[in-house]
């Protein structure tokens, strides 16, 4: 069966039916507002934050991406945002465009994989919409918390450390790997490297560590469209003279995106540093409190730190120092 045999009605309902089985200990006019034009949202003199990101099928799912994982990556790239503002996410409001030839048990599908990470991000599906298209779009707006400890990307300051809370460069290669399937390369270490672009995670743990120990962090934001693009953000947020200087040796990545870049001709840096998709934490980091916790900070690496040169440089495993282009992926920009 189609989903243009139900239509828009019946799907909806068919998303609130699954989602009404996962709430629990709500007012019972939150509860009602789930099912009205809008959603109630109590608010106790913090801040709410609100973000949004679209996801279109020929530019934002590769090759062999499931509709589970559509579904997952969706609840996955908004709620990285929340995390970036220190701030703990609670709720999602989702959209699609959907062709009405796509059958249910896909649309079912895509269902299950928006609520699997609901459920692993402890956030509420409360709203969304259901229109025609050609093509699979999905749009969302996340919500959270935060109280006065929200994290902008200004207010840093020289000889503050850079920090990133996991591996950079597999989603660049994975897509090479994706569009170039022929190879002779070893199948279970490019399946876990792919595995980073079809089913990217985010680090709760860590984010909700973070949020304990506030005065660790100076700047946070999410690494969606390269470590370089980034810190020039963070940069252009900061004033004139800001900097930074990062070491190749210490940024994390799967050794086997070496092998990858040599295969296809690309620059390791190419997928370190101007990609993206990691959906991985960049902090600035006070390095005072940052030491004095430490022990409790295993999943963060320290790959740099903050100068006044008004430059951003990599030192390579030769200790020689390289300018970084502030580039990165950019919708709309076809240089």
């Amino acid at each position: 069966m189609m989903i243009s045999q139900l239509g828009e009605l019946e799907l909806i309902n068919r998303i609130m039916d699954k989602r009404d089985k996962l709430l629990d200990n709500l007012e019972s006019e939150i509860f009602a507002s789930y099912r009205d034009d809008a959603a109630l949202q109590v608010n106790n003199d913090i801040y709410t934050v609100l973000s949004s990101d679209m996801l279109i099928e020929h530019t934002h799912f590769p090759r062999g991406m499931t509709y589970y994982q559509m579904g997952q990556k969706i609840v996955t790239v908004n709620v990285s945002d929340i995390l970036a503002m220190n701030a703990t996410p609670e709720s999602i409001i989702i959209s699609m465009a959907l062709p009405p030839q796509m059958d249910v048990e896909s649309f079912d599908s895509m269902v299950d994989g928006i609520l699997s990470k609901c459920i692993e991000y402890n956030v509420s599906l409360i709203g969304g919409d259901i229109n025609e298209n050609t093509e699979i779009v999905l749009s969302a707006t996340s919500t959270g918390q935060v109280n006065r400890d929200v994290k902008l990307q200004n207010g840093i300051c020289e000889r503050n450390i850079i920090a990133i809370t996991g591996n950079l460069g597999s989603p660049a290669a994975a897509l090479d790997l994706i569009n170039n399937p022929d190879n002779n390369l070893d199948q279970d270490k490019c399946d876990n490297i792919i595995s980073s672009i079809l089913e990217p995670d985010l680090p709760i743990d860590t984010a909700r560590l973070l949020r304990r120990y506030p005065k660790i962090v100076n700047t946070m934001t999410d690494i969606t469209d390269g470590l370089a693009r980034e810190l020039g953000n963070i940069k252009s947020h900061n004033s004139d003279n800001t900097g930074f200087v990062i070491y190749e040796d210490k940024i994390p990545y799967d050794p086997y995106i070496e092998v990858v870049a040599n295969t296809y001709n690309k620059s390791l840096y190419e997928y370190l540093l101007h990609f993206g998709e990691e959906f991985e934490l960049l902090l600035i980091l006070d390095e005072v409190e940052y030491n004095k916790h430490m022990d409790k900070l295993s999943d963060i690496y320290i790959i740099g730190y903050v100068t006044s040169d008004n430059s951003i440089k990599i030192i390579d495993k030769n200790n020689k120092i390289h300018s970084i282009q502030q580039r990165g992926y950019e919708h709309l920009r076809k240089d």
